[in-house]
């Protein structure tokens, strides 16, 4: 904010705040996120409520909603099936995650692919925590990331009933974890040996310039996986492959950090080693 924006009164952030949670879409979102976007956006709206929660509600929709299914997700069903599939035998524990994480866009894209991206990603690492950040529902991926027993995954995002759930699943699942309600603004919390950041970058600069790079020198990992889309989520790649891998390549120039890089249909993949 400028010198020359007015912050907005607490009793108009609060009236924003409290438009957002009666929506069902954006009830469960942490409640330091809603605030911090409700008074960006009634400095850009002039202090104007009514365009402040248009505001917010886009400004949600594009690093949160846009990524969910038209209706709220259904994660009591989810963890009904996939305590029936640990019945079943592992290709019915498969088939359930798999349905799950169908639930999230970023996931459902990597769903063909997730053997080949953890293998990848993974190689050579032999991590005794985990850090997934803004994590979505990708925690359900565990099974495919051949990670050593005993190792402790950290889960984060913004919304609470989805913490709730990966909570719950990654207890039917047998893997040690935390979750937690966080806000990746206010940095990346706990250190792990590796720190997943997958489609992250671009989410954090939408909600402020630079947070998205800064973030990559907050994180205290010694192996750190960044990926950027190359398509949008309609499928349009206007460019995207060729402005992200320039952008990351262009800023990790200037750092010690060692990198591979590759690629899967749909994202781009960094593994930096520092």
């Amino acid at each position: 904010m400028t010198g020359s924006e007015r912050r907005p009164t607490d009793d108009a952030i609060q009236t924003v705040a409290a438009a957002l949670t009666k929506s069902k879409r954006y009830a469960t979102v942490a409640p330091d996120v809603v605030h911090r976007l409700a008074e960006r956006a009634l400095v850009s709206a002039g202090g104007n409520v009514t365009e402040g929660v248009k505001r917010t509600k886009r400004s949600l929709h594009e690093i949160y909603g846009a990524y969910l299914p038209g209706s709220a997700a259904q994660y009591g069903g989810m963890l009904r099936q996939l305590r029936a599939a640990l019945d079943q035998g592992e290709d019915a524990v498969t088939e359930a995650l798999r349905s799950a994480m169908s639930a999230h866009a970023s996931s459902r894209e990597r769903l063909p692919y997730l053997t080949e991206f953890y293998a990848q990603a993974l190689a050579g690492v032999t991590p005794e925590t985990v850090s997934d950040l803004a994590c979505g529902l990708n925690p359900l991926a565990v099974r495919w990331m051949g990670l050593p027993a005993g190792c402790t995954y950290l889960a984060s995002d913004i919304d609470a009933r989805q913490m709730e759930f990966l909570d719950e699943a990654l207890d039917l699942l047998g893997v040690p974890h935390r979750t937690r309600l966080h806000d990746l603004v206010d940095g990346p919390g706990e250190s792990a040996e590796v720190t997943l950041l997958l489609k992250t970058v671009p989410c954090m600069e939408r909600q402020q310039s630079g947070a998205g790079w800064a973030l990559l020198e907050k994180v205290r990992s010694p192996t750190l996986i960044v990926t950027f889309p190359t398509k949008s989520l309609g499928q349009r790649s206007k460019g995207m492959f060729q402005t992200y891998s320039t952008a990351f390549e262009e800023y990790a120039a200037d750092r010690t950090w060692r990198y591979e890089r590759f690629e899967i249909p749909n994202e781009l993949v960094y593994v930096i080693r520092r």
